[in-house]
């Protein structure tokens, strides 16, 4: 990480205030990637700019050598710094829509979905019939 860099993500998590050492050192780790990729691309060390949801988007969609976890970790950090550091760039997300629940099923369709299930046992479904010899599924109900 490039002395520039470190600068940068030293003053915005300090900026985020983490509980912890350990968070603090996640969000310095991530927050100073970022810096590299934004001095990489030729763009100011200003949290306005670096931290803009779409230079984070694009440099955890494009940081070689993080797997899948490490990536979506990445992210994550670098909403969290961005949603205290700059927050009006980073709007409050609206709430998931509820349903209710649906109506449990009844006695009479849980016996029912075992009688079936069970009639159906170790039967085969039709791509495995044509490269498998299967037992015969029963053809009607009085099977």
């Amino acid at each position: 990480m490039s002395p520039r860099a470190a600068a940068f993500a030293r003053g915005v998590v300090t900026a985020v205030a983490p509980a912890g050492r350990e968070r603090a050192k996640n969000l310095l780790w991530a927050a100073g990637k970022l810096a590299d990729y934004a001095l990489a691309l030729g763009l100011d060390l200003v949290p306005g700019v670096v931290l803009h949801p779409s230079t984070a988007e694009r440099f955890t969609r494009c940081a070689p050598g993080l797997s899948g976890p490490a990536r979506r970790t990445l992210r994550t950090n670098l909403r969290f710094i961005g949603r205290r550091v700059v927050p009006h760039l980073y709007p409050a997300d609206l709430p998931l829509p509820r349903e209710r629940s649906k109506q449990p099923y009844s006695a009479a369709e849980v016996s029912g979905y075992l009688a079936l299930a069970a009639r159906f046992k170790g039967c085969q479904t039709r791509s495995w019939s044509r490269t498998s010899t299967a037992r015969p599924c029963p053809s009607s109900p009085a099977a």
